[in-house]
C-alpha cells in the first residue's frame, strides 16, 4: 500500500492511508472528527473534492483508555490489512474508519457503500457515535454539499524548487471554520452538527 500524500490537521490519533488520493483530517469541534477526501491532483493542485466524512459523539468519544488500546490497535491493523487485500484505501483509526476503492468510485463507511461521483457536489457521510464509542451499529446518514463551498484558501498549496518540496497548509482554526461554513450550507449537515 502506498502512503497517502496528506495534510494532517489537529490529528489526535487519526491516520490516513489511501493510495494517491489526498485527505485533510482533524477535529471540527470537541465532538466531531472529519476526513475531507479528494481525488488525485495534478502537479501542485489538489484533486476534486469527493467526500467529507464526519464522526460525532459525546465529547471525548475518541479517547481510548489504556486498557482498550491493544484492542483498538488490533481493529486498526485488521481493517488496514483487509483494505489492502481488497485493493481499497483506508483512512481513520480503530474507532472510526472508512474505505475507498482505488479508482475513487466508492466510499465505504460503517459497512455502508456510497458511490463517489465527481461533479458540482460532494458527498457528506455523517456517523453518529453512541455513548459507548465501541457500540455498533452506528447511525449513518448522507447529504451533499457544493464543491465550490470550500474556497481555494482551504486547500494546501505546494510547489517544488529543485529537490525541495514546499507545502503551505491553511492555518488552524481558520481552515476548520472554512470547512464548518461549507458544511452548514446543507440543512441536513447543519442539523447533524447542532
Amino acid at each position: 500500500m502506498t502512503r497517502l500524500r496528506c495534510t494532517l490537521l489537529s490529528l489526535a490519533g487519526f491516520t490516513v492511508l489511501a493510495g494517491n488520493a489526498e485527505a485533510q483530517i482533524g477535529r471540527l469541534d470537541e465532538r466531531t472528527r472529519y476526513s475531507v477526501i479528494t481525488g488525485v491532483g495534478q502537479g501542485s493542485e489538489h484533486g476534486p473534492l469527493l467526500a467529507v466524512v464526519l464522526w460525532r459523539g459525546a465529547p471525548g468519544w475518541e479517547h481510548v483508555p489504556p486498557a482498550d488500546r491493544a484492542r483498538v490497535d488490533s481493529v486498526y491493523r485488521w481493517a488496514q490489512l483487509r483494505a489492502d487485500e481488497a485493493n481499497r484505501s483506508f483512512f481513520g483509526n480503530g474507532l472510526a474508519y472508512g474505505l475507498m476503492d482505488r479508482a475513487y468510485r466508492e466510499l465505504i463507511v460503517e459497512g455502508r457503500h456510497f458511490p463517489l461521483t465527481p461533479g458540482d457536489s460532494a458527498l457528506v457521510v455523517m456517523v453518529t457515535v453512541g455513548p459507548n464509542a465501541n457500540a455498533l451499529p452506528r447511525l449513518v446518514t448522507a447529504a451533499r454539499i457544493r464543491v465550490a463551498a470550500l474556497p481555494d484558501a482551504f486547500w494546501p498549496k505546494s510547489w517544488r524548487s529543485g529537490d525541495t518540496m514546499f507545502l503551505v497548509r491553511p492555518t488552524y482554526p481558520r481552515d476548520v471554520e472554512m470547512l464548518r461554513k461549507a458544511l452548514l450550507e446543507s440543512p441536513a449537515v447543519a442539523a447533524y452538527l447542532r
